[in-house]
């Protein structure tokens, strides 16, 4: 698969969803009652707070005396995998190998405990089996959060007010430090490689005793030598052709690509299905960045691993990802496949990321994308974007947008798309990549790229179940308020 952005040409094998004849309203749901910046905090309670104690006590305890037949997982993973739940997308029979639903969390201010922060606003995301998904937005957009649920490093001062996490259907919202030691799940079913690889790998050991360590303590060889046997393997799949003597090597004796790459080797070769990538290319340079997602790309075929791919760059997702999640102030504000965020985005926000990048705007002033992310110190009325939109509208100052689908897998948190919204023209750049994204659409559908009527009525009926349900939910909550 390979992408052209300055001409917006995108070969891909895969078919292009099928847009709906209409745009589909889904509404959002309601936030959790009385769920302020500022409220009490109800899930701390002084019985979770001793449960949490006795159990991590009772870890150490293990730890220290090595009770290893007390500290196996009790969880039969492999079940899981196997009945994980099946999407028909674009053609395909896809696993979803994580669901994160309409996730609530909060940090609790260390100086006062009862001071809440709202940072995740109902978020949803799903990853998929052998999958690339890219999450992009700015800084302070809840990126590294979000993922940080699927491996439970949120910070012990977060808090998950409503909403679920399932890892193949395994619900892990709920996991504490003792949870996720027992069950195993860190390293063997999710990982993560970050910015800093230095923050991954010890200084005081060499990089291939560290490879091999991590190897014999998960179970993946059963001998130093398999285990040493191995390690060269995966380097060599890392693209490092002196594997042997970069064994030898402390890790302050290699170039930042080098460590990055070995730290991406260590990774892999415990196995893990599910692989949260975050920022893993920021601080290289652009050969050496280069060289970093072709190892990537690689690998995830080889293995079929499910990644989540954090970035601020649109030329790195558009060469590595298939599936792309616009990030603003705790939200997924827009999401769908690459083709449908590079070529047909709908937020103002998505097109305010793309004006600002070189390769699609040769013609005109780069735009910069005024203001800042919102801070979740303060309370956020209406729509997060409105005080930086030009299109927005003036219900958007006032309240949340619901969920638009333009087809089954694109999805918008704008009211622009509202059948009751005024007239509007996108910026040019934008009009022009929806140009030849039609012409490209029309060619891979024969010119017919609305879904059939029997497909539209059919998610059309499940959405507005959805919608039924909302809406009663929302009666309920006004009645037992009077």
């Amino acid at each position: 698969m390979t992408t052209n952005l300055s001409t917006g040409e995108i070969t891909n094998n895969a078919p292009y969803s099928k847009l709906y004849p209409q745009v589909i309203q889904k509404n959002a749901k309601p936030h959790p009652k009385d769920l302020l910046v500022v409220r009490k905090d109800k899930n701390r309670s002084f019985f979770r707070n001793i449960k949490d104690f006795w159990g991590n006590l009772f870890y150490r305890i293990s730890k220290l005396f090595k009770f290893k037949k007390r500290h196996e997982s009790s969880i039969d993973m492999q079940s899981y995998i196997d009945a994980a739940k099946i999407d028909h997308v674009l053609g395909e029979d896809l696993k979803v190998a994580a669901e994160i639903e309409d996730i609530y969390l909060t940090f609790k201010n260390p100086a006062d405990p009862k001071e809440k922060n709202l940072v995740l606003r109902g978020p949803s995301l799903k990853i998929y089996e052998g999958k690339v998904h890219a999450i992009i937005g700015e800084s302070g957009s809840g990126k590294s959060v979000l993922t940080s649920l699927l491996y439970g490093l949120t910070g012990n001062n977060s808090i998950i007010e409503s909403g679920t996490v399932k890892l193949y259907g395994l619900e892990v919202q709920n996991f504490n430090l003792f949870n996720w030691e027992k069950s195993k799940l860190r390293g063997r079913i999710v990982s993560a490689v970050f910015q800093n690889p230095l923050s991954i790998l010890d200084p005081t050991m060499k990089v291939g005793n560290q490879i091999i360590e991590g190897m014999l303590i998960n179970n993946i060889c059963k001998t130093r030598k398999e285990a040493y046997n191995e390690a060269i393997k995966y380097l060599k799949l890392a693209k490092i052709n002196n594997a042997e003597s970069v064994m030898k090597y402390y890790p302050h004796e290699l170039s930042g690509g080098m460590i990055q790459r070995i730290a991406i080797a260590a990774i892999i070769s415990l196995k893990p299905k599910i692989l949260v990538m975050d920022e893993p290319t920021t601080a290289l340079d652009p050969t050496v960045q280069a060289l970093v997602l072709d190892v990537v790309r690689e690998l995830q075929q080889t293995f079929k691993i499910a990644i989540a791919f954090i970035t601020h760059d649109l030329g790195v997702v558009a060469s590595i990802a298939e599936f792309i999640n616009i990030m603003y102030a705790g939200q997924i504000i827009e999401s769908g496949t690459r083709e449908e965020i590079l070529m047909h985005p709908q937020h103002p926000y998505t097109w305010g990321l793309i004006e600002s990048m070189p390769d699609y705007n040769n013609d005109e002033r780069l735009n910069v994308i005024r203001g800042a992310v919102p801070s979740s110190l303060n309370k956020i009325k209406g729509d997060a974007f409105s005080v930086r939109n030009d299109f927005a509208l003036a219900k958007d100052f006032e309240e949340e947008s619901d969920f638009y689908f333009v087809s089954a897998t694109h999805y918008v948190k704008s009211s622009l798309l509202d059948q009751n919204a005024p007239f509007y023209e996108p910026p040019k750049i934008i009009q022009n990549l929806w140009k030849r994204y039609f012409n490209r659409l029309e060619k891979a559908h024969n010119y017919n790229y609305f879904v059939d009527q029997a497909t539209y009525q059919s998610d059309l009926e499940s959405i507005s179940k959805h919608n039924q349900h909302i809406l009663e939910s929302n009666i309920n909550q006004e009645s037992e308020q009077e």
